[in-house]
Parts: structure tokens; sequence; C-alpha cells
């Protein structure tokens, strides 16, 4: 998704939730791992620890202050919000790179789908990268549409038809090495290779959220927001030029680790 790829009142009413509603706070403090502190008000997210890489470098960027002052560049309604770039910065130059200057291995997780509130990492796009390594600071937070069964299941089609290209890529250099000489169903056979299909789990929560299935399981999904969600679907209305690019600037003024942010309330 990297193009790479593929509120004052905010604010005033997430101080009156929080104060209207205590039972809340204690979540709100051990749920969320870093807070994203916008010009539209503050994002709470939760960090997986089962995407140990982008969990760590994300918490390293954080601590540097790497984000604060980066805008959200790319954004596009019934879908996500797109930031992290640091030539987004004021005074920044289109000299710089795009991102902290390195790549994250892939931490891809066929538990963990993009329904709304999901964080993910941005990444080139497959023929330039064909590991489907992460950008090592620009995300996405997914806002989407409501999805059937039906478009599960052309997801789950469409998906398998890639991870079998894949696995054939690998099968034909094996061959032309001449270091495997059975055929590809044979090398299926091999490699374990189970065509992957939806849990009702992963179904029951795509039709009782929004989301984008289509990015399923190419994108390392890790972390997602835990409070804060109205003012991701605030900003995924805000109007853009034909590049989906905010015609407003729209910036993270800070993110802070959640332990910094509350000692600051």
């Amino acid at each position: 998704m990297k193009s790479m790829i593929i509120c004052g009142l905010a604010i005033s009413l997430l101080v009156l939730n929080a104060c209207n509603n205590t039972s809340s706070e204690p979540d709100r403090r051990n749920e969320a791992d870093v807070v994203m502190v916008t010009d539209r008000g503050d994002i709470f997210i939760k960090l997986f620890d089962d995407t140990p890489r982008h969990k760590e470098n994300f918490l390293k960027l954080t601590r540097e202050g790497f984000y604060d002052g980066v805008s959200f560049h790319r954004v596009m309604s019934k879908f996500m919000i797109q930031t992290g770039d640091p030539r987004t910065k004021i005074g920044a130059t289109d000299m710089q790179t795009d991102d902290a200057g390195y790549n994250l291995d892939a931490e891809i997780n066929e538990t963990r789908i993009h329904t709304e509130g999901m964080v993910a990492a941005a990444r080139y796009p497959d023929n330039i990268n064909p590991n489907w390594e992460s950008s090592s600071s620009q995300f996405y937070i997914v806002t989407g549409t409501k999805n059937s069964d039906a478009k599960l299941d052309t997801v789950e089609t469409n998906y398998n038809y890639i991870r079998q290209g894949r696995l054939y890529q690998e099968f034909q250099e094996l061959v032309k090495n001449k270091e495997y000489d059975e055929s590809f169903n044979n090398f299926l056979a091999d490699k374990e290779f189970v065509y992957f299909g939806y849990s009702d789990e992963q179904r029951a929560a795509y039709r009782e959220k929004r989301g984008v299935p289509h990015l399923d399981f190419m994108y390392t999904i890790f972390g997602e927001v835990v409070y804060g969600m109205d003012i991701v679907n605030q900003l995924e209305y805000i109007p853009t030029n034909q590049y989906n690019v905010p015609l407003d600037t729209i910036r993270i003024q800070k993110m802070l680790l959640a332990a910094d942010y509350f000692k600051e309330e």
C-alpha cells in the first residue's frame, strides 16, 4: 500500500467521554502501547506480540520522535488512511527517503485480517518487492466497507492462486537448476500446500465490521486501534486531490509511548 504500494472538538469529546465513563480508563491505559496525537484528536494503538520485528521497530521510531510532525499523505474513504512518510514533515525535501531507510521482513499471519481499525505496514508492489517486505515507517489504518461471504469466497480463490503462483516460481527455479525432477503437484505435496479458507470467526468478523479483505495475507498487520476510531473515521472523509492527498494538511503532532502519554495528562 505504500504509494509505494496498494479536531479540537474531537479532543473535547474524548476527554468528556473519559470523564463520563471512568470504567474505560483502566482499559485505555492497559491496552494501548502508543498514542498518536493528531490535529484532529488522539488515536490509541495496541501492538501485537506475534509481529515482534514490527512492534519493536514501531516503538523504536516512536521513542526517537520519528513520527512527530509527519502528515497523513494518502487518504481513501471506505478504504484506509496512511502516514509515516518523513518527507511530509515541515522542511523535508523529496531528496530524503520515504521511510526510515530500511525494510522489515514480512510477519504475515493468516489469523490477522483487515477489519476496520487494524494497523498494517505499507510496502512496495510485488514486482519490485517479491518477498513482501514492509516499509520501515509508513503504515495505514483500515476503514473499509461491508463485505459479503461471496466477496470472501473470491478473495480466498485469488489468494490461493497467488500462493500457488509463488510456489510455482520456486518450483521452476529448482527445475532449471536441476535440483528437482518431479511434477509441480508433487512439489505442492512436498511443501504441504493446503488451500486456505477463512475461518467461521473471520467471516463473522467481516460481517460485523467494515474491512478490506483483498489486502489480507499480503501485508503485515502489526496492531489495532483500541480507542480513537472516531478520529480515524473523520480523517478518512477529509477532501483530497485526484492522487488521494488531503487538501488540508493533517499532522501527527507527536507519537508517544502510552506510559508517557498518561504521564502528561
